[in-house]
């Protein structure tokens, strides 16, 4: 009999099971897989050659948590990427975005003068939500009862109120208009875009697209607000060194446990039961599974409400990004050659226009896939020695859209090509010797989210803060008494965050409080 027992050992879960145990209960996490992680793993799918299947990049995981969880001292370790980004646009342009301002700024110059000044601005834009990153993200969404008392939060922390009506707008603001608001240049409204649709069925004229963006420029790494980096030895690092800290605080991990259901009685939660048939009990079940996976299938034979399941099947939660992982045996000659340069550091994003994205999304639409998509091509061994053997080098691809559907498997050669043929266009000597193509059916199939959404849920207004899963629910807690979530569906959504773990941990705490 546990305290607690948590479905998934992806990094929300993991976060979960440590501020419960840390709090004295005690926890047990089941992982259908034979490795913990989640969407945040390593896997040797070559001899020596290690890739991110899922996750590839970290930057918003909250410092808090590295702190309080001690992973550094449990073998996290981040190396930054600078350049954070580099984009070709052919005949020998290119634009590389470093976390020295004034660096980018001489960049930026070579498309126009005026942006390299309104790059500082655009920084600077973001500020008040760095000040409150935290805020909004380890704290439930306010409901509307909770307005006033955000607002004073606010006061507090001596912000004025018209400061953040700006950034607020982009909640509801598409990301096209809010780059032209900024910049002139065609070339530096691409190399920012691309964080407003990552994960998204949305192009960047789409109302809402500007809060993606947000999303992913709230993080930090080694201190460099904004920046991104490498986990050593792949994002599995995370996970890992979650996993030991969780382990160390007493929670115990399985893997190779798949959760086949939650079980409940009279509306409140008992335990859950195993694909082995094993019954474990448990006074609370915490479920890292995405909203979808836990209602309809974990809990189809719990007793819920009709219009409530309606709900759940209508959330959006289509999934649009694919991934091709491998390795080369040379780095991708971008016009200066294959010797190791920053371009091999950054993110080499094959995104030559705003427009460019609009089209691919137009495709995907009408064809169910991007003729032409868009990509960023990350090769982690170019800064770490540890994901690849002398000579290879290991590389991850992220690339949309390709939307779910159930056919994606006759997909993967021509998705592969048509990568293939555009990463060459910038890079003529770009060949793989080893790969693997992840439509959102394998996403699906390997992490177990549906239809594979990086999110598990859109990150559109209509799903976000009070909204995120659903309108009553954006407190972590379900219609089943003792169940809870703490997956990205829920507040603060996608991305390697740790928030939604942490907020669904101090929830149950709360509660447990209360009722005692």
């Amino acid at each position: 009999m546990y305290d607690v027992a948590i479905v998934g050992g992806g990094h929300n879960g993991l976060v979960t099971a440590s501020y419960l145990a840390m709090n004295g209960l005690k926890v047990a996490v089941f992982e259908r897989r034979n490795i913990v992680g989640g969407a945040s793993v390593t896997e040797e799918l070559w001899p020596g050659v290690k890739v991110s299947t899922g996750a590839y990049v970290l930057s918003l995981l909250r410092p808090r948590i590295i702190r309080d969880l001690r992973l550094e001292q449990f073998g996290l370790e981040v190396i930054t990427k600078d350049p954070g980004l580099f984009v070709p646009f052919g005949n020998g342009r290119s634009l590389y975005i470093w976390s020295d301002l004034k660096k980018t700024q001489r960049e930026i110059e070579k498309f126009s003068k005026r942006d390299a000044l309104a790059y500082e601005k655009w920084l600077k834009f973001w500020d008040p939500f760095y000040e409150l990153a935290d805020l909004l993200m380890l704290s439930p969404p306010p409901s509307w009862d909770d307005l006033d008392s955000l607002l004073s939060l606010v006061k507090v922390q001596g912000l004025d109120l018209s400061e953040l009506a700006l950034p607020l707008r982009s909640v509801v603001q598409d990301a096209s208009s809010l780059l032209n608001e900024f910049f002139e240049s065609e070339e530096v409204k691409a190399a920012l875009v691309e964080d407003a649709v990552v994960g998204t069925m949305a192009s960047p004229s789409t109302p809402g697209t500007a809060y993606v963006l947000a999303h992913h420029v709230l993080g930090e790494v080694n201190g460099v607000k904004g920046a991104w980096g490498y986990v050593k030895g792949g994002m599995g690092g995370v996970t890992q060194a979650l996993r030991r800290s969780a382990e160390h605080l007493g929670v115990e991990i399985f893997t190779g446990a798949e959760v086949d259901s939650i079980l409940a009685k009279g509306g409140k939660v008992e335990g859950i039961k195993l694909a082995n048939g094993k019954i474990v009990h448990s006074r609370i079940v915490v479920s890292n599974a995405d909203p979808k996976t836990t209602f309809l299938k974990l809990l189809r034979d719990a007793e819920l409400d009709e219009d409530f399941l309606r709900r759940v099947r209508s959330l959006k939660s289509r999934g649009v990004s694919f991934k091709i992982v491998g390795y080369t045996e040379e780095l991708p000659n971008f016009g200066n050659g294959t010797t190791l340069g920053p371009e091999h550091v950054a993110s080499e994003l094959i995104l030559p226009s705003v427009d460019y994205v609009e089209r691919a999304f137009i495709d995907a639409k009408s064809l169910g896939y991007s003729k032409e998509p868009w990509l960023s091509i990350n090769i982690q061994s170019s800064v770490d020695p540890t994901v690849a053997p002398p000579g290879k080098f290991s590389f991850s691809i992220f690339g949309q859209y390709l939307p779910y559907s159930k056919n994606l498997d006759d997909m993967r050669e021509l998705v592969y090509q048509i990568t293939l043929e555009k990463i060459r266009e910038y890079a003529p000597n770009f060949k793989p010797v080893k790969y693997e193509v992840l439509t959102p059916l394998d996403i699906e199939r390997r992490f177990g989210i549906t239809e594979g959404n990086i999110f598990h849920l859109d990150m559109t207004p209509d799903q976000l803060y009070v909204f995120r899963p659903l309108p009553g629910y954006h407190d972590y807690t379900t219609p089943v008494q003792g169940l809870y979530l703490c997956g990205s569906g829920t507040h603060p959504g996608g991305g390697v965050t740790g928030a939604p773990g942490f907020n669904a941990a101090q929830r149950i705490l709360s509660d447990l409080r209360s009722n005692h």
